[in-house]
């Protein structure tokens, strides 16, 4: 009789534990939290994925040249200077070799930059060949600004620097002219200012007249192009074969023409708008923090778009789990934990399958083809889970939606936060209607 009772309540037990629905949502949310595990790995691979590209993009540049930013042309005068000290007791006058540095008053640049990408492995790399041509006109300039004496400069060792970021880059030995006469180029480092490039020496008799330093450069380099403003007015045109350039830096170009086959851009930049003057003693300021120019980078990055992605995951996985609980509790089906759990891993496997895809087919076709992959996959299954057609379709048709949903806030990146908000009130709302005659206490 004992033993009779003892499996009546154990029987009573099994069966609440069935048919709890506090219990089964409970499991449900247990399900959703370690479904985060793999959702965590997959995140992690993408990080991954993108670091290989980076590296890719490292090794290539590396071989090819990096990024290019221009600093010049400007004058450097090397002259004497005089300082008395006292040693032992006696002051002593010791010479000492500075620099003095002057900048054009008209800086004039004319780019044209042939961009082409290169292939290491699965991955594109942006690089360019530019055709630069720089015009500088130099007006009278004044020792006596920066009180050095004529009789102090050593007029046979001044130089014109151009300063480039990678000497790789330079394809050839430039045709440089001040005024008529040529010019020789040898490379420089100027270790106090971390600046290199091409230096052209010079044996300059006085300073009391106007000189135009003119050339052409040609100059390899990836993804990103600057120039820096010396000039008092700075004036640059660029164009290319690259249709979508990014402009970057401290300013924007006043005109800009972006077509398929490439763009046209030009600034004009005023001594006004820059934090540095015309010239120098001994130490240039950080000419780097106004440079300005465009970065040709690929229109797509779909790793960028894919980790946006799979932060929604988590949203999918609950939306998706609430779907399916309502229609069991609807059709009175029972579905078992371990289905949700596959429910919920073909839902996360999603997310490698699209970055696998879309490193091959872009992301708005690997988005297509690894939803339709999954809804396909789950109506499937799903079909097993209910007996009757008319319930898959509808949860077809709520996880294609909510595929589309995730979509467009995706693409409308700026109204992110709009769209998610509508949506998920949107969500709750339709939630709170259906199930708003269901017993929770009955069921």
């Amino acid at each position: 009789m004992e033993t009779n009772t003892n499996l009546s309540l154990l029987e009573k037990f099994q069966d609440w534990i069935a048919r709890s629905t506090s219990l089964k949502l409970l499991v449900i949310a247990f399900i959703a939290l370690i479904l985060l595990i793999p959702q965590a790995l997959t995140t992690d691979l993408i990080n991954e994925r993108q670091a290989r590209l980076e590296e890719a993009e490292n090794e290539v540049t590396g071989k090819w040249s990096r990024a290019q930013t221009v600093i010049g042309p400007y004058l450097a005068l090397p002259y004497q200077y005089y300082r008395e000290v006292q040693s032992n007791g006696e002051n002593k006058v010791i010479k000492e070799l500075k620099t003095a540095y002057f900048l054009p008053d008209l800086l004039d640049i004319k780019g044209e930059l042939q961009a082409e990408s290169l292939h290491r492995g699965i991955f594109d790399v942006v690089v360019y060949r530019g055709d630069i041509q720089v015009k500088a006109d130099f007006g009278a300039i004044e020792l006596e600004k920066l009180a050095i004496k004529a009789d102090q400069v050593l007029w046979d060792q001044a130089s014109f620097l151009i300063s480039v970021s990678d000497l790789r880059g330079i394809g050839e030995n430039p045709d440089v002219k001040l005024d008529n006469t040529p010019l020789i180029s040898e490379p420089f480092t100027d270790a106090q200012t971390n600046l290199k490039g091409l230096q052209f020496p010079v044996s300059l008799d006085s300073l009391s007249k106007g000189f135009t330093f003119s050339g052409k450069l040609k100059l390899k380099g990836s993804k990103d192009f600057h120039i820096v403003p010396l000039g008092k007015t700075t004036s640059l045109k660029l164009s290319g074969n690259w249709p979508n350039p990014s402009f970057q830096g401290e300013f924007l170009p006043e005109e800009r023409v972006l077509h398929k086959d490439g763009f046209e851009s030009s600034w004009k930049i005023l001594h006004f708008n820059r934090p540095f003057g015309q010239e120098f003693t001994n130490m240039l300021p950080n000419f780097q923090e106004s440079a300005f120019g465009l970065s040709l980078k690929m229109p797509v990055d779909q790793y960028q778009q894919s980790i946006r992605t799979s932060k929604y995951a988590i949203l999918i996985i609950i939306l998706s789990f609430l779907a399916l609980f309502l229609m069991e509790t609807f059709t009175k089906q029972r579905i078992h934990p371990l289905q949700y759990t596959l429910v919920g891993f073909a839902l996360v496997l999603y997310y490698t399958l699209l970055i696998a895809l879309s490193e091959q087919l872009g992301f708005t076709l690997a988005y297509l083809i690894a939803s339709l992959a999954t809804v396909g996959l789950l109506a499937f299954y799903s079909k097993s889970l209910f007996s009757q057609l008319k319930t898959t379709m509808i949860f077809t048709g709520i996880l294609s939606v909510f595929y589309i949903f995730i979509f467009v806030i995706i693409k409308q990146q700026d109204y992110a936060l709009l769209i998610g908000s509508i949506g998920l009130f949107v969500a709750l709302a339709v939630t709170m209607f259906i199930s708003r005659k269901i017993d929770w206490y009955k069921n």
